[in-house]
């Protein structure tokens, strides 16, 4: 490390500054944090050098842990923000060990590692409200739900997806040389040739195999297979898997064709839903409303639509609030 940065505080300092801006852009995978994370790298050499070692040892760790599960909780990542630079820890291993894991690992091999990772990792999002197609160079297919995001490697020993965060289905093209494995939070799926559909939920990450059969990991977790027609709710190490009905998978699928189906659905959940494609929200004003059953298909596009069903079969009554959300209410109750 080379200008100002010259005692080992200051370059510890540094590098620790360098993971929170990649790790708080790769988390939110928003244009502005990104935006302003590569203006910090352009400001000084050192900062560069600092934020391309961040993030070669993001991807090197995350090959390392795929082929070493048992070596997951000893790594340097994911790191954890306690408010400021000094407060990342890791693991089992403190700050120091962290620089010094990065440094002693990545040192020798830096600026290739990084160059390559630069040219082999794509990155790809849909806007609120957006649905969009990816067709990869191997011939799978992507499909992104609303307020999606994904990071695509495709190496010549595997085919690596992840999922920032949203939904996606993954058209799988067959290649047993290279497995094709999606992590989503700290689950992964792991397939070869198959298709299934992977939500990351507030607590939980929800998997539905469409075709074929893909085995699933969460953490240090046995691996569980999960076969076309079933699902799997993945939470903190357990992985559920439940079969499902026909209309259960069509149900979950429905997106795809900018559909919203509910079957007995309660209205929160129908509420929450439609809110992941509008600017505004829905408001449900009165908790009595949040368990009355929904049924019927929408257009994920037109929950006013929804919200005038509501008003005519459910004695609902919509308030439109001053930045546009909508507040659902009893047709009794007084504005």
């Amino acid at each position: 490390m080379v200008g100002r940065y010259r005692s080992a505080e200051e370059r510890e300092a540094l590098e620790l500054e360098a993971a929170r801006r990649f790790l708080k852009a790769r988390s939110t995978d928003s244009e502005q944090d990104w935006d302003e994370a590569l203006a910090w790298a352009g400001e000084d050499p050192a900062h560069g050098f600092a934020f391309a070692k961040a993030e070669a040892s993001w991807e090197l760790t995350e090959r390392l842990r795929e082929g070493h599960p048992d070596l997951r909780p000893a790594m340097a990542v994911p790191l954890v923000e306690t408010g400021t630079a000094a407060g990342w820890i890791s693991g089992r291993i403190g700050r120091r060990g962290v620089i010094g894991l990065i440094a002693a690992t990545m040192v020798g091999v830096i600026a290739t590692v990084t160059i390559q990772l630069q040219g082999s990792v794509d990155r790809y999002r849909t806007a609120l409200g957006e649905e969009r197609e990816v067709r990869l160079a191997d011939g799978s297919i992507l499909h992104l739900n609303t307020d999606t995001s994904v990071e695509v490697a495709l190496r010549d020993d595997a085919r690596r997806i992840q999922l920032l965060k949203g939904e996606a289905r993954f058209d799988v093209a067959h290649d047993t040389a290279r497995p094709f494995l999606v992590t989503a939070g700290s689950a992964t799926v792991r397939a070869v040739g198959t298709a299934f559909n992977v939500r990351l939920r507030s607590d939980l990450t929800e998997l539905t195999v469409i075709e074929g059969m893909v085995a699933v990991q969460d953490g240090a977790s046995r691996s569980s297979r999960v076969g076309a027609g079933t699902g799997a709710a993945i939470r903190s190490g357990t992985v559920a898997v439940t079969p499902l009905a026909p209309a259960s998978v069509k149900q979950r699928m429905a997106w795809q064709n900018g559909l919203i189906e509910f079957d007995g659905d309660t209205l929160a959940q129908a509420v929450e839903e439609f809110n992941r494609y509008r600017a505004s929200p829905l408001v449900i004003g009165d908790p009595q409303l949040a368990s009355l059953r929904i049924g019927g298909t929408f257009r994920a596009q037109k929950s006013a639509d929804f919200v005038n069903a509501l008003e005519v079969g459910f004695g609902i009554r919509a308030i439109e609030g001053h930045d546009n959300s909508i507040i659902l209410v009893p047709a009794t109750a007084r504005e």
